[in-house]
């Protein structure tokens, strides 16, 4: 077997990166089980093909119906959807974005976008990639089916129509519970708003050997809530996705970072036989071209700060949607767990709660300030991405009770 021939693949595993390797004549086996959690991590990469499946966390999912099959029209009408929808890659990054058909029906056509974030120095690895793709399209699925599996210790989701992948997203958690359930329907929701309507026969969810693999009573559990019939499979081994992806990250700041420091161990050399024939002529110019590497560089620094604080005031715009999306923050969720600390045996009740996208405000009365001051413990455990004000109770001498004030103020969200 000619080395030439090849190909590794470098995806994210359970809980850290993993290595496959194959060739035109034999499928993928896996040559690095359970990597680091981060791939520049990986010290050692195989020589050869190397395609890169970025994780989903990484990678937005945009599936949308054109009315057309002309397939010659499919990258205007994806750009075009993108633009619409304010989805925008980050410049000068390379190619962060491409389609995928995913289904032809009476003159419609299912498509699926893909866009990248911009990688970072630890999202990449020590050797450049031959090519890259997302880590979804590396696994065969059911058709119609919604798929779960663990990936870099959070759980993922992917929707197949047809047998090919038409939506994913990563989950907030690492296990199949209430939030799950909720992510996923939130999701469809969303894409049925956006006319894409997704047909759900059954539900997979994939084991990969780790006692942190989610229990059959889980997995039964998230079938009943589905209203679906649900199989727990083991993991499929990866194939090459067809086509690959047109995804290429201009920013390969690791490969970058390795050629740098064989050039300055080449340039010492050069210097070190260069001074005994040069002498002071030979520190001159090397005082000129080290000047000139650092006015290079500075210049570099300076574009990689703009670049990143665009970076910073987008995720901040984002940020500032969180109480929107995020269901822990809504006002009768935000009732429900205050309210659910509160034993049943004890005598405290809320007389006002009052709750906004910043501030949490409860006042009520106890039987006994031992009472009040045991849940001023709890509110603060309870909602710890808030920061309470605590005064202690004060007892009213008509009602013979304890009344208290207590106010939290969103961490991070303006509040001191």
């Amino acid at each position: 077997m000619s080395k030439k021939k090849d190909s590794h693949l470098l995806i994210p595993g359970p809980d850290g990166w993993e290595i496959w390797k194959g060739s035109d004549d034999e499928p993928f086996q896996k040559h690095l089980e359970s990597g680091p959690p981060i791939v520049s991590e990986i010290e050692s990469i195989p020589s050869g093909q190397l395609v890169m499946g970025f994780p989903a966390r990484q990678a937005l999912a945009v599936p949308f119906k054109v009315q057309t099959e002309d397939e010659a029209m499919f990258e205007d009408l994806a750009s075009m959807h993108l633009e619409k929808s304010g989805i925008h890659t980050e410049e000068d990054a390379g190619r962060l974005s491409d389609f995928f058909p995913v289904d032809h029906h009476d003159g419609q056509t299912t498509l699926l976008a893909v866009v990248l974030s911009a990688p970072d120095v630890d999202s990449m690895p020590l050797r450049a990639p031959n090519a890259f793709d997302v880590s979804a399209r590396f696994f065969p699925m059911a058709e119609n089916a919604i798929t779960f599996w663990r990936e870099l210790g959070r759980m993922v989701f992917a929707i197949s129509t047809g047998g090919k992948l038409t939506y994913f997203q990563a989950l907030s958690g690492d296990s199949l519970d209430g939030d799950t359930i909720r992510d996923v329907f939130l999701a469809l929701t969303q894409l049925g708003l956006q006319g894409v309507h997704l047909e759900l026969r059954k539900a997979v969810v994939w084991s990969s050997g780790s006692a942190l693999d989610p229990t059959e009573e889980e997995v039964q559990a998230l079938g009943k809530q589905l209203g679906s019939e649900i199989s727990f499979e083991p993991k499929p081994d990866p194939v090459l996705p067809d086509p690959l992806s047109r995804i290429i990250p201009a920013d390969a700041r690791t490969e970058r970072r390795r050629h740098a420091e064989k050039k300055k161990r080449s340039n010492l050399i050069a210097a070190v036989a260069i001074v005994y024939l040069l002498l002071l002529g030979y520190f001159g110019y090397q005082y000129f071209q080290l000047n000139s590497q650092l006015t290079e560089q500075n210049a570099a620094i300076k574009k990689l700060k703009i670049t990143h604080a665009d970076i910073a005031l987008f995720n901040a715009d984002w940020n500032e949607l969180a109480p929107l999306v995020d269901s822990k923050r809504w006002p009768l969720q935000l009732l429900y767990r205050s309210a659910t600390i509160i034993p049943k045996s004890q005598d405290l009740r809320f007389t006002v709660f009052d709750a906004n996208r910043e501030r949490i405000t409860i006042r009520g009365e106890a039987a006994d300030l031992k009472v009040a001051t045991t849940y001023a413990e709890k509110i603060r455990r309870m909602l710890p991405e808030y920061k309470w004000s605590l005064p202690p109770a004060v007892a009213d001498n008509k009602t013979k009770r304890w009344k208290f004030f207590y106010e939290g103020g969103l961490k991070g969200g303006g509040e001191e």
